[in-house]
């Protein structure tokens, strides 16, 4: 075979070969998403700072546990034996409609977080009543803090099938300052049901837990006794209905250049308790 044989006949096959389906990246590109806003949050104020844009690539490049990493680095090297092997359609080279799907609802706007509609409006409810609760005394400063992150924020994420919101609020007491965060997973979400399991899977910290009764029911409480601490006490509580809610408190704010509160403005009793604030009993 000469060169110009050689050429036709790669060109032929190149033009016969059919272009690869789309993957179903999108419930892990949105935990990835979940997992970099929670580092950030809590590496800083609590307040879910902007994401940024994640390319995305076929599922096999994506790990399967919290915060995926994405291989970017360029073309794979040559497969070895135990490579994934390529999908194979049903019908040489047409995807079932079964097998693609829209990576991400209207309202969120080519990405996880909902930046308009009833789901992003939920999100900034919930930022109001966490506010609400913020015990007499102490401050909730407003706008942009040092290193310009906010002092409070909100968000609405989804994660396949079902959508969570989450509100940080930055509390002051005289020159400290602290933080709380209240987190709520509609139904349909795949957290433990036994309280203390619940309780620690928040945020992937873990920790020493007790069962605590409020209002007749039983809440997970974690207190931190060291490694972990980016938060020094948390709570939750699932609803008969599936809902999951996490209240937590810090006593540092993160924001460089603030001393930490002296104390934790909730005690376990009031923690657990605010886990049944119907105010949080967000319903999807």
């Amino acid at each position: 075979m000469d060169e110009n044989e050689f050429r036709d006949a790669l060109r032929t096959v190149v033009t016969q070969s059919p272009e690869p389906p789309p993957m179903q990246a999108g419930p892990a590109v949105a935990a990835g998403r979940r997992s970099e806003r929670r580092r950030t949050a809590l590496a800083c104020t609590g307040a879910v700072v902007a994401l940024a844009a994640v390319t995305v690539v076929p599922a096999r490049y994506l790990s399967a546990g919290p915060g995926p990493a994405i291989d970017v680095a360029g073309p794979a090297a040559a497969p070895s034996a135990h490579a994934t092997p390529p999908i194979e359609w049903a019908d040489g080279g047409t995807p079932d409609p079964s097998d693609t799907k829209p990576s991400w609802p209207a309202e969120a706007n080519g990405d996880a977080t909902a930046d308009s509609g009833p789901r992003y409006q939920k999100g900034k409810q919930l930022l109001g009543d966490l506010l609400k609760v913020v015990p007499s005394g102490y401050g909730t400063p407003t706008g942009m803090g040092p290193g310009d992150m906010e002092y409070q924020s909100h968000q609405a994420a989804i994660e396949d099938p079902e959508w969570s919101y989450l509100a940080s609020v930055t509390i002051t007491k005289d020159t400290t300052a602290g933080q709380l965060h209240v987190e709520v997973h509609e139904p349909g979400n795949k957290l433990p049901d036994e309280p203390c399991a619940l309780a620690r899977s928040f945020w992937g910290i873990g920790g020493p837990c007790q069962v605590v009764e409020a209002g007749g029911k039983k809440v997970g409480v974690v207190t931190s006794t060291g490694g972990d601490q980016r938060l020094d006490q948390f709570a939750a509580y699932r609803y008969a209905d599936g809902t999951v809610v996490f209240v937590a408190q810090n006593k540092a704010s993160g924001f460089e250049g603030q001393a930490p509160l002296a104390a934790l403005p909730f005690t376990a009793q009031e923690l657990a308790a605010l886990t049944l604030d119907a105010r949080f009993h967000i319903r999807a």
